[in-house]
């Protein structure tokens, strides 16, 4: 639910040790109960069902039952998303099961139909996990009854004991290549390296070069960075390689439906994306809600499997590597808190550090370190569930550097913390990325980070790169000529409005007007409309005097506008659909406002 196992296997760990951590606590603790359990049955009913051979049976069912229903919890939970949801759900199950079958397996008796009784025993015994004990114990309680049946012949119980005794260690073989299967199909590249989860005799997969289609409008940047990509995929020795290589990264989800004719649309997250992101370098992901960033983290870090497309990450010989190797070199901070809420951060500093092989005095090296650099002295005893969102995402970014890896996905790793937290945040990425042999790929909403802590950004609409370059290109580039902002001191009418534009168009002839609210009006001024700036400003002056305006802003198009207007284009998409989005395009911090 919290995606802690995720953040585990990017760390690291193997599957297979995973789970067999978690059979560490399990085993003995389910073990324990059913030994109270049984030890209570045979303290009330010693004379009837204490014997040496009864008890030595017990003992020997146990001890493949408790893993069989382990590990069977273990598979099912792939199922589940949400921890209250499979426990809710597991316990009602189990508890009906073993109701049902303990009845019907009863009344077949009491009836007489010893041959269906028999059957049944044998059906729930290898099918059920739940039952084998249940059968058991009900061999015993028949063993005090054996006699001669009403039939004339002998009913012996013991003769259906040896299945209920048997029937745990086939199904713990079954639950094991199972539990196997959907870690080979969920787990991502990871798995494969996994000494017990791995495919034997996998063959390494060969380069793809996935036709990409013509776009009519691709930016001449895009373009350049696609052709970039294929030429080093093509000769991988030109050139040093970058740190991370993504190649026509294309995902489509099976998602939408139309309502009438019940036909599935395939909903694209990500359109053939191209980029490449050098050492030393810091790659900016923007982008509206739904345009793909979150989409193209987790294809990067193996937890979605792309559709097609190719994921290079790692070192100087990432032109001959598979691309299994890619994740171990990955440092990961997700958008959600992947933390553990009853243990300490110093606590999850141990854990994730022991993860990735590193000694203990290296551990409390980095803790200390750590700590002063992103302020969280005061904090380390603490549980995680006390944290605000805060003081969560520097302790999720703090992890996420551990170990000094190659390659880190920041997942917009700044939201919910204050100003002077934000500035701590960007200090470290900064001083962790510049001249090393590391590279970084942010996602965030705040234009000010992406223009403080990035090399170069690049712009997703609707799952496709429209942009990319640095801050300063794309203003250049897109941000031709000026944006004016007006707030008026209360909500005016319409004629008032109406009037108000006629005086800006005065001013400016050209210029068109963007969005606008109750008491703010945005307009976007072509350059060649501004001849000279204090004239501009002086006229506004008057337009300021002469309406009820309270103050305005006049300036060079921002990043921030640029990506508005580059959004627009997914809004519109999004109508086209008959969706409404009302989710803001971007975010500003109070910070962020100039005002004239």
């Amino acid at each position: 639910q919290i995606k802690a196992y995720t953040q585990l296997k990017i760390a690291g760990l193997y599957p297979s040790a995973y789970w067999t951590g978690q059979a560490v606590v399990d085993l003995p603790l389910f073990f324990l109960i059913l030994i109270l359990m049984i030890g209570s049955l045979f303290a009330f009913h010693y004379g009837v069902y204490f014997y040496v051979g009864k008890f030595l049976a017990v003992i020997f069912c146990l001890i493949g039952y408790v893993p069989s229903v382990v590990l069977f919890t273990y598979v099912v939970s792939f199922t589940f998303k949400k921890v209250q949801n499979t426990k809710e759900f597991w316990s009602f199950i189990f508890s009906v099961t073993a109701l049902l079958c303990t009845v019907v397996t009863e009344v077949s008796f009491f009836l007489d139909h010893y041959l269906v009784t028999t059957v049944l025993h044998y059906v729930f015994s290898i099918s059920i996990p739940i039952y084998p004990l249940i059968g058991c114990l009900i061999c015993f309680i028949k063993v005090s009854w054996k006699g001669k049946s009403e039939s004339g012949g002998f009913h012996d119980p013991w003769d259906r004991l040896l299945v209920a005794v048997l029937a745990p260690y086939l199904q713990c073989v079954v639950w094991l290549f199972l539990l196997r299967c959907f870690e080979l199909k969920n787990g991502g590249r990871t798995v494969r390296e996994d000494p017990f989860f791995r495919k034997c005799f996998s063959k390494a997969k060969p380069w793809k070069f996935p036709d990409v289609p013509h776009e009519e409008n691709e930016d001449e940047d895009v373009k350049a960075e696609r052709l970039r990509v294929k030429e080093i995929l093509s000769s991988p020795r030109s050139e040093e390689m970058p740190a991370i290589l993504v190649s026509s990264l294309h995902k489509e989800f099976d998602e939408r439906k139309e309502f009438l004719l019940g036909r599935k649309i395939k909903k694209v997250a990500t359109k053939h994306v191209s980029l490449c992101v050098k050492k030393g370098e810091i790659l900016g992901l923007l982008g509206p809600n739904g345009a793909g960033k979150s989409t193209l983290i987790n294809m990067l870090v193996g937890e979605i499997e792309p559709t097609s497309g190719q994921v290079l990450m790692g070192d100087d010989s990432l032109g001959l590597s598979s691309e299994d190797d890619s994740v171990k070199f990955v440092g990961y901070c997700p958008q959600t808190n992947p933390l553990w809420p009853d243990i300490t951060l110093q606590e999850h500093f141990e854990i994730y550090g022991a993860i990735k092989g590193m000694s203990q005095s290296d551990i409390k090296e980095v803790i200390k370190r750590i700590a002063s650099v992103l302020d969280l002295k005061d904090h380390l005893q603490k549980t995680t569930k006390k944290l605000g969102m805060g003081l969560k995402r520097k302790l999720c970014f703090a992890l996420s550097m551990l170990g000094n890896p190659r390659v880190t996905l920041l997942d917009e790793p700044s939201t919910g913390m204050d100003p002077k937290a934000k500035q701590h945040m960007w200090r470290a990425i900064r001083a962790a990325f510049k001249n090393k042999e590391r590279a970084a790929i942010l996602t965030t909403h705040y234009m000010e980070e992406a223009d403080a802590v990035c090399d170069r950004v690049a712009i997703l609409v609707s799952g496709q790169l429209r942009c990319i370059g640095t801050v300063q290109h794309l203003k250049s580039k897109f941000g031709r000529g000026y944006f004016l902002e007006m707030k008026l001191r209360e909500a005016a009418d319409v004629q008032q409005v109406e009037y108000l534009q006629s005086q800006i168009l005065h001013i400016f002839p050209n210029a068109s007007r963007q969005e606008s609210f109750a008491s703010i009006l945005a307009y976007k001024i072509p350059k060649e409309d501004v001849q000279s700036l204090s004239h501009s400003f002086s006229k506004l002056e008057e337009v300021k005097h002469a309406f009820n305006i309270e103050d305005y802003s006049f300036s060079q198009a921002t990043l921030e506008q640029v990506f508005v207007e580059l959004a627009k284009e997914q809004e519109e998409e999004d109508s086209s659909f008959g969706t409404l989005n009302s989710s803001l395009w971007w975010e500003r911090t109070q910070e962020d406002r100039v005002i004239f």
